[in-house]
């Protein structure tokens, strides 16, 4: 089935800015990791972990090493929180640069690898097929990051991934 992706702007911090992907008009991917974890879940403390290393990346900058390298060599795929804080949680990302991230979804880690687990392997393969869209649109300069910005085309037809 075909799906329209739009990536859109989430947060501007100082030095970061952290867009999302929203299929057609529902809820966005970075919305749905959060919608998972309500106020006084037992997950507030690594909700916590995730929103303060968005705020530190976002006032630094976005430094591959604020990263956990996930997915493949060849994409931009990580995941948050960084390798030095223990969290049971993964929030997925696409890093285009020091200054533009792309927030996915995720959830709790509970298997050693995230393709052991089918639904944040989904997750990670939803990024990995934005991220080489949007690689593709950007080396045919349909697309073009700028410093904080993203400009030019931002959503892409899409062949969702079964669930």
């Amino acid at each position: 089935m075909k799906s329209e992706i739009h990536i859109e702007l989430f947060e501007k911090h100082e030095k970061v800015n952290f867009y999302t992907v929203r299929f057609n008009n529902g809820e966005t991917e970075v919305d749905k990791f959060f919608g998972k974890f309500p106020e006084n879940s037992q997950y507030d403390e690594d909700v916590n972990i995730v929103i303060k290393w968005i705020d530190n990346i976002g006032e630094r900058g976005a430094y591959e090493r604020y990263f956990r390298r996930e997915g493949k060599i060849s994409d931009n795929v990580m995941a948050l929180p960084t390798p030095i804080e223990t969290s049971n949680l993964r929030l997925y990302v696409i890093r285009l640069s020091e200054e533009i991230v792309i927030l996915g979804n995720g959830g709790v880690k509970n298997t050693r690898t995230y393709n052991e687990d089918p639904f944040l392997n989904q997750c990670v393969e939803l990024l990995q097929a934005v991220d080489r869209l949007l690689k593709k649109s950007i080396s045919l300069d349909k697309t073009q990051l700028f410093r904080k910005q993203l400009f030019g085309v931002l959503s892409f037809e899409f062949k969702k991934p079964k669930t």
